[in-house]
C-alpha cells in the first residue's frame, strides 16, 4: 500500500533539489567564513574591472576633450581622483557584496537545515512502516 503522505514528503523534497539544490550546494561545502571571503575576492575583482572600465571611458572622455591643455598637474589630478574614487568604491562595494553573501548563507543554511529535518522524518515514517510490516513477536516493544 502506497503512503500518501510519504509520497507528498518525497515529492516536495524532490522539488526542493532540483530547483534550488545547486544554488544552497556551496553551503555543504564551505563554513560561513570561507562563503563570505570567497564572495568578497570575487566582488573586489568585480569590482575593479568595473571601475576601471568606468574610469578608462571617463579619463578617455576627459583627455579627448583637453587635449591642448593637458598638463602634468592636470594628469596627477586624474590619478588622484581616480585612487581616491576607487578606494571609496572598492570598500563599499566588496562590504555589500560580503552582506549579501552572509544573507544567502543564512538563509541557505536554514533551508539546508529543513531539508535535513525532513530527511529525517522521512527515515522515520520508513521506520515506522517496517515496525509496522514486521510479524507480532518480532516488534520492537517499547517498555
Amino acid at each position: 500500500m502506497i503512503n500518501e503522505e510519504r509520497v507528498r514528503h518525497m515529492t516536495a523534497m524532490a522539488i526542493f533539489e532540483k530547483e534550488m539544490g545547486p544554488e544552497y550546494q556551496p553551503m555543504l561545502k564551505y563554513t560561513k567564513k570561507e562563503y563570505i571571503a570567497l564572495h568578497g575576492w570575487g566582488g573586489f575583482l568585480a569590482g575593479t574591472l568595473i571601475y576601471a572600465v568606468v574610469f578608462a571611458l571617463i579619463v578617455i572622455y576627459l583627455i579627448s576633450d583637453k587635449i591642448g591643455n593637458l598638463n602634468t598637474m592636470y594628469m596627477l589630478t586624474i590619478a588622484l581622483v581616480g585612487l581616491l574614487g576607487y578606494a571609496a568604491y572598492i570598500i563599499l562595494h566588496v562590504h555589500n557584496v560580503r552582506r549579501r553573501a552572509e544573507r544567502h548563507y543564512r538563509r541557505g543554511r536554514r533551508l539546508i537545515k529543513e531539508l535535513g529535518a525532513k530527511y529525517n522524518k522521512l527515515n522515520n515514517m520508513y521506520v515506522d512502516e517496517a515496525q509496522q510490516t514486521k510479524p507480532l513477536l518480532a516488534r520492537d516493544f517499547e517498555e
